[in-house]
């Protein structure tokens, strides 16, 4: 006599193996979904986080650069036998490509280098209220790594770099920086710090506002800039002891994601720096957006997910007509 499963609510050995299979199913797909969103908002959280590094190192940058100053004034070509005026000035502004003689790593873009009233002193010094005390000043990528608590060493990446100058230790009056202006700018790299990871790229573009100078090579044609470049030729180049207008800044920054593909000891990634071989050498409107369409094509072959931060600064104490 066979029994009534409704009388005894017993479940047969199959229906519990095809109810067991059926739940692994779910929680084997569950567990899926909470990887996949696990996944999904940590790279997020590190992209977030990267690129808010990067949003606050350029806030820096552009509020630094605004106040760069070089306090040029009218003076005598030869003190015993003047012949004309001209303008003059203790202080440098220098737009260059990092690397070679000067710091950063070459084909990370430009580097920057002035001075600018920030009041800026060593810890050990006491100077009051002089809070305009003159500071150097300097921003370049670096690839390299820095020693972090313990004298631990941290992964080799790409870092923008800050260096501030203390004002009790300033370097561009003396006679040879008057002269070579290689030795103040040199000596900045002791004291520079990282302000944000991950970036690869800093283009510097000294120029006039876009609206008077539309192809954007008036002042360069290469994006390099010294004010001190022909200052005692007669007549002086309208750069000579002058700051530019404004400088057109933009940064290029790895997610995290990508820049932990990039670890590859103390030499720099080709990947990255294949990237801007051969681009961004001329400073025209035109070849900057074409380099910018590559740029990204290359990025993109790569597989590297990189963002672009664009922004100009006027400089405040441009004396430039």
């Amino acid at each position: 006599m066979s029994r009534d499963r409704s009388v005894t609510g017993a479940f047969t050995l199959i229906e519990l193996l095809v109810a067991t299979a059926v739940l692994a199913l779910i929680l084997v797909l569950f567990l899926k979904i909470i990887s996949v969103a696990t996944s999904v908002t940590k790279r997020a959280g590190d992209t977030i986080s990267s690129f808010q590094d990067v949003r606050a190192a350029l806030d820096i940058l552009t509020t630094n650069i605004s106040q760069a100053t070089i306090n040029a004034y009218w003076g005598y070509d030869d003190p015993n036998t003047p012949t004309k005026y001209q303008r003059e000035s203790g202080l440098h502004f220098l737009i260059t490509r990092a690397g070679g003689s000067y710091p950063g790593t070459a084909g990370t873009g430009q580097a920057i280098f002035y001075q600018a009233p920030l009041g800026t002193v060593s810890g050990l010094a006491t100077h009051g209220e002089l809070n305009n005390l003159i500071n150097a000043c300097g921003y370049y990528i670096e690839y390299g790594n820095d020693a972090g608590p313990f004298g631990l060493q941290s992964d080799y990446g790409y870092r923008l770099m800050q260096a501030v100058e203390p004002a009790e230790s300033l370097k561009v009056y003396l006679a040879s920086s008057q002269t070579s202006g290689l030795d103040w700018v040199a000596n900045l790299s002791s004291f520079a710090v990282p302000i944000a990871k991950n970036i690869i790229y800093l283009a510097a573009w000294p120029r006039r506002p876009p609206a008077e100078d539309p192809a954007g090579t008036a002042l360069t044609a290469d994006f390099t800039y010294n004010s001190r470049t022909d200052n005692t030729s007669n007549p002086q180049p309208e750069t000579a002891n002058q700051l530019p207008p404004t400088v057109q800044i933009m940064l290029v920054a790895l997610d995290e994601a990508s820049a932990r593909k990039m670890k590859s000891g103390s030499t720099p990634p080709t990947e990255v720096s294949g990237v801007f071989t051969g681009l961004f050498s001329s400073s025209s409107a035109t070849s900057f957006k074409s380099d910018l369409k590559t740029m990204q094509e290359r990025l993109a072959a790569q597989k590297l997910n990189a963002r672009i931060f664009t922004t100009i600064v006027p400089i405040r104490e441009s004396k430039m007509q």
